[in-house]
């Protein structure tokens, strides 16, 4: 299956190669957890996976500028309804990513067997910090490989 895991990375090919690698060792990651029964099993658990991956990713920089609207708005007097309004956008902003969040794991989960739902969540719950130790031990290796090098 590393041709499955190349197609995360398929996405990512105009990101930075640190980005690339994370999104890389992420798909590698999800099978390794949740070990899909066949290949079209793993191709749609990726895709949905991805999904999910990429929903998060423009909520995140949404919220953030929706957030850093309403820092500004709290520091200036006035402007109800522009503050309302906004308030408004925000929270429904949040409300609609929960949604097709929730919907989008239904949808993941469906495709897995219990035992499977159970190892994706688990993977789900701890995978970002996994990635994180495993970047930076990459890091670290490359720094030393480099030290190497200039001696």
């Amino acid at each position: 299956m590393p041709h499955l895991i190349a197609q995360v990375g398929q996405r990512s090919a105009d990101q930075e190669p640190e980005r690339q690698l994370k999104s890389i060792l992420k798909g590698w990651k999800l099978i390794e957890a949740v070990i899909p029964s066949d290949e079209d099993q793993a191709i749609a658990l990726m895709s949905k996976f991805n999904q999910i991956e990429h929903l998060r990713s423009e909520f995140r920089a949404s919220d953030r500028s929706n957030f850093d609207l309403i820092q500004q708005l709290a520091t200036e007097e006035g402007k109800a309804d522009e503050k309302k309004d906004v308030l408004n956008k925000y929270l429904g902003s949040r409300e609609k990513y929960v949604q097709t969040r929730d919907l989008l794991y239904r949808e993941l989960l469906d495709l897995l067997n219990l035992d499977q739902q159970i190892r994706f969540m688990v993977f789900d719950r701890t995978f970002r910090k996994e990635l994180r130790n495993t970047v930076n031990t990459l890091s670290k290796l490359k720094e030393m490989e480099s030290s190497k090098k200039e001696k």
